[in-house]
């Protein structure tokens, strides 16, 4: 036991401090057995002995083994009953370490906290934060709820979580005790699973590192709730600025979010769209409706009013966002007649993203998202959870080359590198694009688009032959066959099948560097991406939130929407990694060591690489030469592949070529590094993309413009949202009771008659209520005086934003899809109840 600690295992009291407390407990951390004669409760200053039959104590479901009492009621929550309720005094310790001689750690996002160290090496985090915040011992509270509150107020500014642990009653059913817990006590329960069932579970993370930190209130003989225990330090460090909006504490719901999602539950909307639709009425939207005009004709006359200049109001608010950020870019192109032909745009965190993961670009153009039919071609790439982020977008009248090399030019002038590889589909426009202005990127074509041809162009017999798709299937998409293989094995099916002759195939083995693998295997990290499935994945989210009747202005908004919905789940997953962390499966230091590191997501993927090192994969051969070590290695039935180690700097290289084409390291090297004894991943080997801390620091140089993440800007947009969410929460304390109803409509109508006698105007010069001042609140604040005069495009006329001509091949498989009639009255198809034969 740690000096100045508590030790709950043993404790026999009499009287402490004028109150009886007789408690026998064997082992009260695990509560494993509970022996309660009699229990204590404060009473007005002298010993009032209560039977335990007059008492109910709620203690953890979580460990409570065996409790013995004559009439006691055990309840819990699952905080466990680490400490028990053996004791009406609590001891708070220093760890062995002083508070002046602590030295303090700063946390991710800075966190500040003391750090001190007991005998036993034990790391503790003592938050830092003001006196006014922090609870302590003796501190009293009129109910126990406003203590509650008190101490996740506390635990939101510093940066934990927090639970409800044990909690004491009497009988007539009055709190006497309530413990209070970090969520992040406790273990996680390992449930054994019967191999033989062969049952998929599910992988779960867990945060529990079994922290002590904790409150105990206690009810005084005048009614008031006292603190008495406060465990300040924590076995972890506390969330970093950004992820503090994800913690429980600093998340619920007032009665005004409550209200609204009451109202959506009446009209048929979900929860999901509910949560969208508030989030763009305390934001975006907010003016719509304070205008007392019906929606459906007000957002009419709206729409005309925005199409009457709707590119020139769409130029001129790029050009708003880059007066605010000076890390924001966009750059736009007209035509003879000053007409918008083509723009593309990247904010600060875009470029900041692709200055992280910017090393595998896809980009696909589609359709359809917009009312002038221009070409939304989205920059996409692979952040450090294996999630698509996007780098930037643009808009194009037509698809020629001049068009995407002014696209590609202005993306890598705002970006100001090439990326390593760039994946597109096979179109020729394209390809000439890239190969001019991405001179030293590797051009990569989309495998997926080329295996859908297949079909059509080896005819009718062999598409529906399985061992010839199969094969086929084996060459193209096997990573592990190096140049001269996939040659070999390619010109084989080709003279096996008969397609030497065929011009498609002979066109594409001509073009195989732009799409076979092993061509990408010496290029580092063009590996990661294989198919533009990622661009198309993209194009469906950003179509899930825009319609091909948007206007430019709309569509900028909507655009806007989905990077603030794919930049939420980013951020949330950054916190998860902060706070969570996987099961481990192997009792190797070096998997302990990519959990440490690696993000959840791509653990995932290094923990099956180190299971299978383990469990598959053994040594054939080794040869040590001077300090160089070769060995062969079996995977199972795969072919042996070979690994080459230096033991002064424990440089590997595999011929599998994982590492280079992934970043990642093998099951094999694994092996290797297993067999050596290395606890750690050689620094060398870890990829800063794929690390936690790869988009953590808050703050970012971007051309020599400073960039903070967790900073808030206090300006109109801001203030307008705080005040909207303001009057929902006032709206829905105040409903169903006609007084503060009466109030809450008095007091807006005063301050409505001040801002009437000021004046007309709002801040920015626009009448309120105007139309005016709702293009305001979703565009932001515009110039009226534009120096630039933009056209509306022309309507784009390009291969996809139109009906296409549909092959013989899609005709025939829509026509076995559709269904025909079916007759009501003698139930045979092919005619209806009319034409019936029985209606003869």
């Amino acid at each position: 036991m740690e000096p100045g600690m508590l030790s709950c295992e043993a404790v026999n009291s009499d009287s402490v401090g004028g109150v009886c407390d007789k408690v026998n407990s064997t082992d009260i951390g695990g509560c494993d057995e509970l022996n309660l004669d009699s229990v204590g409760v404060e009473g007005n200053g002298g010993c009032d002995e209560v039977k335990s039959s007059n008492v109910c104590v709620e203690c953890s479901d979580v460990g409570c083994d065996e409790v013995k009492s004559s009439d006691a009621c055990v309840e819990g929550s699952d905080g466990g009953c680490n400490e028990g309720n053996s004791t009406e005094v609590g001891v708070e310790g220093n760890g062995g370490c002083c508070n002046e001689d602590c030295p303090t750690d700063v946390g991710v996002g800075g966190s500040v906290c003391d750090l001190e160290i007991s005998p036993g090496l034990t790391k503790y985090w003592r938050p830092v934060c003001a006196d006014s915040l922090k609870p302590h011992v003796g501190q009293k509270f009129d109910s126990l709820d406003g203590a509650i509150a008190f101490y996740k107020q506390y635990a939101g500014a510093v940066g934990f979580d927090c639970r409800k642990g044990s909690t004491r009653r009497r009988r007539d059913g009055v709190v006497v005790e309530k413990h209070v817990l970090c969520s992040r006590e406790g273990f996680k329960h390992i449930i054994s699973v019967d191999a033989k069932t062969n049952k998929v579970t599910r992988r779960r993370v867990t945060n529990r590192v079994g922290c002590k930190a904790k409150v105990v209130y206690k009810l005084k003989s005048n009614g008031l709730y006292s603190v008495h225990y406060l465990e300040e330090r924590h076995t972890h460090l506390m969330c970093s600025i950004i992820a503090k909006q994800f913690l429980k504490v600093n998340r619920s719901l007032d009665a005004g979010h409550q209200m609204f999602i009451a109202s959506c539950f009446r009209a048929n909307i979900g929860s999901v769209r509910s949560y969208r639709l508030f989030k763009e009425i305390v934001g975006d939207y907010s003016s719509v409706g304070a205008t007392g005009v019906d929606f459906k004709n007000f957002k009419r006359d709206l729409m005309a009013y925005i199409l009457n200049g709707d590119a020139q109001l769409f130029i001129d608010t790029l050009f708003k966002r880059r007066e605010v950020c000076e890390a924001f870019d966009f750059e736009y192109d007209v035509d003879d007649g000053d007409q918008l032909s083509r723009v593309f745009w990247a904010n600060a965190v875009s470029r900041k993203n692709f200055a992280l993961f910017g090393d595998v670009v896809s980009f696909d153009a589609t359709y359809r998202t917009n009312r002038y039919n221009l070409v939304f071609v989205p920059f996409t790439g692979i952040d450090n959870h294996k999630r698509s982020i996007t780098f930037g977008a643009g808009l194009l009248t037509r698809e020629d080359v001049d068009s995407y090399v002014w696209l590609l030019e202005k993306f890598k002038k705002t970006m100001r590198h090439d990326p390593i590889c760039v994946v597109t589909d096979q179109d020729p426009a394209v390809k000439l694009a890239v190969a001019r202005v991405f001179g030293t990127s590797k051009h990569r074509f989309c495998m997926w688009h080329i295996m859908c041809k297949v079909g059509e162009k080896v005819g009718p017999v062999l598409s529906k032959d399985e061992v010839f798709r199969r094969k086929l299937n084996c060459i193209v998409w096997n990573k592990s066959l190096d140049a001269k293989a996939f040659e070999d094995a390619w010109s084989h099916i080709m003279e096996e099948y008969g397609l030497g002759d065929n011009g498609w195939f002979r066109y594409l083995f001509e073009s195989r560097t732009f799409w076979a693998s092993p061509y990408f295997h010496d290029e580092f990290m063009s590996g990661l991406v294989r198919t533009t499935s990622r661009s198309e994945s993209q194009n469906s989210f950003f179509g899930s939130f825009s319609n091909g009747h948007s206007s430019l202005v709309e569509f900028l908004v909507h655009f806007g929407s989905a990077i603030g919905a794919q930049r939420h789940t980013q951020a949330k997953m950054n916190a998860d990694c902060e706070s969570c962390f996987p099961v481990l499966k192997t009792p190797l230091a070096l998997e302990k060591h990519a959990m440490d590191v690696y993000t959840i997501s791509v653990f995932y993927d290094v923990q099956v690489e180190i299971c299978a090192a383990c469990f598959s994969c053994r040594v054939a051969s080794l040869c040590n030469c001077d300090g160089h070590v070769s060995y062969v290695i079996n995977d199972g039935d795969q072919r042996p592949w070979c690994v080459e180690l230096v033991l002064s700097d424990y440089t590997a290289t595999c011929s599998c070529k994982m590492f280079e084409r992934m970043g990642l390291l093998c099951r094999h090297i694994f092996l290797v590094f297993k067999d050596c004894g290395l606890e750690s991943i050689p620094s060398r080997y870890l990829v800063d993309r794929w690390t936690k801390g790869a988009c953590l620091k808050p703050i970012f140089d971007i051309d020599d413009t400073v960039v903070d993440q967790s900073s808030k800007v206090e300006n109109v947009r801001v203030l307008t949202n705080i005040l909207w969410s303001d009057i929902y929460a006032c709206v829905g304390l105040a409903d169903g009771n006609i007084e503060r109803l009466s109030q809450l409509r008095r007091v807006i109508c005063e301050q409505r008659q001040l801002f009437l006698q000021d004046g007309s105007e709002n801040g920015s010069g626009v009448a309120g209520g105007s139309k005016q001042s709702v293009i305001n609140s979703v565009c932001g604040v515009v110039s009226q005086q534009s120096t630039v005069e933009v056209h509306d495009p022309i309507q784009a006329k390009n291969k996809g934003s139109g009906k296409r001509l549909k092959s013989a091949r899609e005709k025939a498989a829509r026509k076995c899809v559709k269904q025909s009639r079916k007759c009501h009255t003698c139930d045979e198809y092919g005619h209806n109840s009319r034409t019936c034969p029985l209606n003869g």
